[in-house]
């Protein structure tokens, strides 16, 4: 059985300029267009803390950042995928596997595979590190 991660996709410093409607619009079809991947186990949007136990409505969601849980193998597709999608912007992802965790911040388009190649090498070395 492939060894599942928990991938965050954040690409907030991004879309600081534009419209939050339009930061919905796009953060709901990166949702329904990551979820069906394969490589894709679960995906999640993230609950706004700021909002009110019982709150309701799209303030409950932050914008422009979801979760994944995804094979390692998997991470290099994904990570083209969301860079097909969302191009020129700037992108963070944060593996989580075995307790611990690596961030990789402002990404650049010219250097995303080299980037996610390393991702996928931590994730093994974190994944194999878990019990």
């Amino acid at each position: 059985m492939a060894k599942r991660v928990r991938l965050t996709i954040d690409w907030r410093q991004g879309m600081a300029d534009v419209p939050l409607d339009h930061q919905e619009t796009i953060t709901t079809s990166l949702f329904q267009d990551l979820s069906q991947l394969d490589e894709v186990d679960q995906i999640n949007r993230v609950a706004d803390p700021q909002v009110p136990a019982g709150g309701m409505g799209v303030a409950a969601w932050l914008w422009s950042i979801l979760t994944a849980e995804i094979t390692i193998e998997g991470i290099k597709a994904l990570g083209q995928d969301v860079q097909a999608r969302l191009p020129g912007k700037p992108i963070e992802f944060t593996l989580e596997a075995g307790g611990k965790s690596i961030s990789v911040k402002n990404l650049r388009p010219a250097d995303l595979d080299a980037t996610l190649d390393k991702l996928v090498a931590a994730a093994q070395d974190l994944a194999n590190d878990s019990p």
